[in-house]
């Protein structure tokens, strides 16, 4: 038997907001076959099955995102020609970051209005994706100490146990707190508690990152993928 082709795959957190999103998609003016997935770890099956057109994660406000960052960046070493979209507004100006790194990948605001949001889903469908504001990106950039406090802080170390690890003293650990929190624009308890639930994951995308420095040119000279085209719905 054939194997049916989707060309989106989406993962919703929230029941409704799937829905609604299902919705988005039926009055899109392309013809698409889309498949839901209750978890996240059925996207790379399905990926590698039906080598979908666009990836969809809907995060909403109750989803915890431990290891989020850690899948989604495996899946665009592993599927660089199969773009992915985040619809989300926890750690937006993080998530928005990454774009600057991955051609291929894109977020934007689950408080987009639907007009728009159709408008971002058809253009990453037909291979182009919108940017957000640059001042919406954090800087993810960060050193390998700024880093390492942030990972031991979310171990629930404190600031006098973390100086005596590192040979530093609280108040250096309090200023490289201070200043990592600025940079990745983390502005309230939730956002921290988001981070703390991703920071090992970020770490590690950090870390490749710096060691090269050349993948975002190398991605967007890339023009061997070349995405099939859409079917468009008849105009009534």
């Amino acid at each position: 038997m054939k194997t049916q082709k989707h060309d989106v795959i989406f993962f919703s957190s929230d029941v409704l907001a799937a829905t609604g999103l299902c919705e988005v998609f039926s009055h899109l003016p392309v013809k698409l076959k889309i498949l839901a997935v209750e978890d996240m770890h059925d996207i790379v099956f399905h990926c590698e099955k039906h080598r979908p057109k666009l990836i969809v994660y809907l995060f909403h406000e109750n989803m915890a995102l431990g290891g989020v960052l850690q899948r989604i960046f495996i899946h665009q070493q592993n599927y660089p020609d199969v773009r992915q979209l985040v619809i989300t507004c926890k750690l937006l100006p993080i998530f928005s970051a990454l774009t600057e790194y991955f051609s291929t990948f894109n977020v934007i605001s689950l408080k987009t209005p639907l007009a728009e949001l159709s408008w971002v889903l058809t253009a990453e469908l037909m291979g182009l994706r919108s940017q957000l504001l640059k001042e919406s990106y954090a800087d993810v950039m960060l050193s390998d100490r700024q880093l390492k406090i942030l990972l031991m802080l979310s171990w629930s170390y404190s600031a006098d146990q973390v100086g005596q690890r590192l040979g530093i003293t609280d108040k250096t650990v309090y200023a490289h707190k201070l200043n990592a929190l600025a940079r990745l624009q983390i502005n309230s308890r939730q956002d921290m508690a988001d981070l703390f639930a991703v920071i090992d994951e970020l770490r590690m995308i950090v870390t490749m990152l710096r060691n090269r420095p050349k993948e975002k040119e190398m991605a967007e000279a890339r023009t061997d993928n070349i995405m099939p085209p859409l079917v468009w719905k008849n105009a009534r």
